[in-house]
């Protein structure tokens, strides 16, 4: 039998040909498809997930301008205010706008209406504190503050305060307790303005807070390596100036010359360690033959340093042997520089010729008192 043929004598394929033809079509997209995924990802940078942003502050420095009109002026303010004797309270500095605070813009912290011609009108729902009435605003820049302070050796409980303002625990601590008005021209970082300790410890009083400032290391990291065994109102006896320092403890009397010292005359600042109480940590000895580093043997520091006490308070052993007419010796009549003394009374005293017969080479003792007379020989018996 012979194969049909078309009308154009071409030999027609069956049918069932197209099945393959279109799977091997499919096959090929498929494979384009793989390579120009690849290709595509290879050129275009990485497709990064976007993350949720916190709420942002409406930016209102350009509506505000009926709020400088009036808290500008004092003589606005005294025209406007109930008490004008109050005005001065409400009086915010004109060269405020141009901090970072100010900047934002009076309504993106107080809210109320900047461009209302009626003073009550540009006051409705005004927000007096936002540190108070909506914290979580401050958070939105300030949400990592760091709890210490090297530089300032403060420790501050930011951590703590902006946890509970997160998790809207009741908290009673804000911003602006402790840094003001910082959009009206006051600037806690820069030091220019010192708020005394006195002010947080009565506001922590008025509040009964749990954070009891009353303990200096609440707020302040010592610099002493001591601070574990001194506390801070030891030395330092003001909350109002920090820097005035009076020992009211010390492990070692400071009587006479050593009262009159600073702190860091013996002290390297900031250890205040590397000291005991030996008198050779601070005096270099002038006794070649004194071995002993426990000066007050002999000196008092409540008489200056020449002062030399009782020598006797040393020789309690040699009293009787050295009592009388020797106690009103200064010790520098038996000791002096390079002489070693012996205590045999022939070290000071010559026998006299009286005494060839050998007297006295041993122990003058034997015969003469050191109460009594040089000349009176001893008792008889």
């Amino acid at each position: 039998m012979r194969q049909r043929q078309g009308s154009s004598g071409i030999r027609a394929w069956p049918r069932w040909a197209i099945i393959p033809l279109g799977l091997g079509l499919a096959m090929v997209a498929i494979v384009a498809g793989l390579l120009l995924e690849a290709a595509t990802e290879a050129v275009l940078p990485e497709q990064v997930e976007p993350t949720p942003t916190m709420p942002t502050i409406a930016y209102s420095e350009g509506i505000s301008d009926g709020c400088h009109d009036c808290h500008f002026s004092l003589t606005a303010l005294e025209a406007s205010a109930a008490d004008a004797s109050t005005a001065s309270d409400y009086l915010i500095a004109a060269e405020s706008i141009a901090t970072t605070h100010g900047k934002l813009g009076c309504l993106a912290c107080h809210g109320g209406d900047g461009e209302a011609a009626d003073k009550d009108a540009g006051h409705v729902e005004l927000i007096a504190d936002m540190s108070s009435a909506d914290p979580e605003k401050c958070i939105i820049c300030h949400e990592d503050m760091p709890d210490e302070f090297p530089n300032d050796r403060l420790r501050l409980p930011h951590g703590t305060l902006i946890e509970r303002t997160l998790s809207e625990e009741p908290c009673g601590v804000h911003c602006s307790d402790c840094h003001g008005g910082v959009g009206h021209g006051f600037d806690p970082v820069s030091g220019e303005k010192f708020c005394s300790m006195t002010v947080c410890l009565d506001c922590h009083e008025e509040r009964d807070l749990e954070i009891q400032v009353a303990d200096c290391n609440a707020c302040h990291l010592g610099p002493h390596e001591e601070e574990m065994s001194l506390a801070c109102i030891d030395c330092h006896r003001s909350t109002e100036v920090w820097q005035e320092v009076e020992a009211s403890a010390h492990p070692v009397s400071l009587e006479g010359k050593h009262g009159e010292r600073a702190c860091f005359d013996c002290h390297q600042y900031p250890s205040f360690g590397g000291l005991s109480s030996e008198c050779s940590d601070c005096h270099e000895s002038i006794h070649t033959d004194w071995d002993d580093d426990d000066c007050s043997a002999c000196h008092d520091p409540s008489g200056g340093w020449e002062f030399a006490a009782s020598g006797w308070d040393g020789h309690a052993d040699l009293w009787d042997q050295y009592k009388g007419q020797h106690t009103k010796v200064s010790c520098n009549g038996c000791h002096f520089d390079g002489y070693d003394l012996d205590p045999a009374c022939t070290t000071c005293h010559k026998v006299p010729s009286s005494h060839d017969d050998g007297r006295g080479e041993n122990d003058c003792t034997l015969c003469h008192q050191a109460d009594q007379a040089w000349d009176v020989n001893a008792p008889e018996g």
